[in-house]
């Protein structure tokens, strides 16, 4: 009779599994890359019922996960408590088991979740136990000082932009900060200095960013080459969706920006093949082409498949644009596949995430060795000559100057020694992205990818109250490390002091 209740732990454990692995991982896996809620397993109607955003889709899955458990245990319990005495009834009998056979359940599948989201097992094992992002395209990179030398700067080179055939200027505005008022000036006073390419997305500044552009851009819209994205407000939108739904997405953004068409669409932030190969996303490019709304195809992609969507996108030859992550002293395969994409598809190529982490911000005395690291930054990735453009955040005025100051100018001996100023000065405290080597050493499975990220946030970027916020969030944080033996000492290949950077980072970012 025994067997009755263990075969329903059995069964519920295998749901949990199961479940775990096809719904909670399928939408952990899903959750970084920021996609629309249509991009989810019931994800229009929980949008539309549960205001907690999509995290709840995890929550849900496994309280479902736990409640079936529960069910399953307790029904075996009772049922087996019926055969040893038929006469005895009771509400509770069971529960206790069933209790527990909830919160082994929920535990079970939170595992297999993570197991396909963070470890990536069955995605190839690239998951997202690495960390997410190179840099955020909005962190706090403005010089100090706003030099006297760089008022007026103007583009001063232009590059052809692959088979689109355009000749884009070599510093590309991003409008991601750029919203209201504010950012329509910066925008206007950009164009007006010979910007001609600027990048959008639905989901910048919550739509505020095409809304903006669309006023800078009155009148002079024939001058200019206009990039947005597959996407909406709230997301990306995920492999699957209708084609009606990916027009209609596109036919949004014209009206936001008030015009008859865009000259590039983008497949936005890009981390998977099934998103760059949707057949449904290339039939309704066609549509959107042969109706003269869009012009030109291309993706954006970072992390973190970021080569293998490269290459499958080249040899596609679908693809007239990409927008990759690029920047000095990481990645040296990056410049092959640059490469290869103008040598075999003469695709256009924008550099992105160009400032390595942009903690230029909190190195004393470092103005010796660079008027202005961004123009280093910016130099180095236009020294590649199959890079068409480079693309980088507008959101004050005095951006206008000084990364215009950088169009046109060589890259020479005082930008390397910066650099590599740079790269010495930070080295054993920039977490460098796509390594994950110290995760594996750590006992207690603390995400030290994200707690050094925090820091930087805090240190760096001047976003001291979004570093300690995202650090209280976390459920469990570098306090541990204070009595821990360390064994990630020395598993940091670019020599990250682990122990001293997380508990240096607890103190700075844990209030009272």
């Amino acid at each position: 009779m025994l067997r009755t209740t263990r075969r329903a732990l059995l069964l519920a454990l295998s749901f949990a599994l199961l479940a775990g692995y096809l719904v909670t991982g399928h939408t952990m896996y899903k959750l970084p890359i920021g996609l629309d809620p249509s991009g989810f397993l019931w994800g229009p109607w929980l949008a539309a019922h549960v205001p907690l955003g999509p995290a709840a889709w995890i929550v849900a899955s496994l309280l479902a996960v736990a409640a079936a458990g529960f069910a399953l245990v307790r029904a075996g319990v009772r049922a087996q408590r019926a055969a040893v005495d038929p006469e005895r009834r009771s509400f509770l009998t069971g529960a206790g088991a069933g209790a527990g056979a909830a919160l082994a359940s929920a535990l079970l599948a939170a595992l297999a979740g993570a197991a396909r989201a963070v470890f990536g097992v069955g995605e190839g094992n690239k998951g997202w136990r690495i960390g997410t992002q190179i840099t955020d395209s909005s962190v706090v990179t403005t010089h100090p000082e706003w030099r006297a030398d760089w008022r007026g700067a103007r583009i001063r080179d232009h590059r052809r932009f692959g088979r689109t055939g355009w000749n884009v200027s070599d510093i590309v505005l991003g409008t991601g900060r750029i919203t209201g008022e504010n950012g329509e000036r910066i925008a206007r006073e950009a164009i007006e200095r010979g910007v001609n390419y600027f990048d959008t997305s639905p989901d910048y500044s919550g739509a505020g960013s095409e809304q903006a552009m669309g006023r800078a851009i009155r009148g002079v819209r024939d001058q200019l080459f206009i990039a947005t994205k597959f996407c909406t407000p709230v997301g990306h939108l995920p492999a699957g969706t209708p084609v009606a739904r990916y027009v209609e997405a596109v036919e949004s953004s014209l009206s936001r920006l008030g015009t008859d068409y865009v000259d590039l669409v983008h497949i936005h932030s890009c981390d998977e093949l099934a998103r760059l190969t949707d057949p449904n996303v290339h039939e309704a490019f066609d549509r959107l082409k042969e109706q003269g709304k869009v012009r030109f195809l291309g993706f954006s992609t970072h992390t973190p498949n970021l080569v293998e969507v490269a290459n499958r996108a080249i040899g596609s030859g679908h693809f007239d644009v990409m927008m990759l992550a690029y920047h000095h002293g990481i990645w040296p395969a990056l410049a092959d596949v640059i490469a290869r994409a103008r040598r075999e598809q003469d695709m256009g190529v924008v550099a992105m995430k160009t400032l390595k982490g942009a903690k230029h911000r909190g190195l004393t005395d470092y103005a010796e060795f660079a008027d202005s690291y961004a123009q280093a930054a910016l130099k180095w990735v236009l020294s590649n000559p199959d890079v068409s453009c480079a693309v980088i955040s507008f959101f004050t005025p005095q951006h206008v100057d000084e990364y215009l100051y950088a169009s046109g100018q060589p890259f020479g001996a005082r930008d390397l020694a910066a650099l590599r100023e740079y790269d010495r000065r930070i080295q054993g405290s920039y977490c460098v992205p796509h390594c994950g080597a110290c995760l594996d050493s750590c006992p207690e499975e603390l995400k030290i990818h994200d707690i050094l990220r925090y820091r930087m946030y805090f240190e760096d970027y001047g976003w001291e109250k979004e570093g300690i916020r995202l650090y209280s969030q976390l459920e469990r944080n570098a306090s541990v490390c204070l009595v821990c033996s360390a064994p990630c000492a020395g598993s940091c290949p670019v020599g990250i002091p682990i122990r001293e950077r997380t508990t240096g980072a607890h103190e700075l970012l844990t209030l009272g």
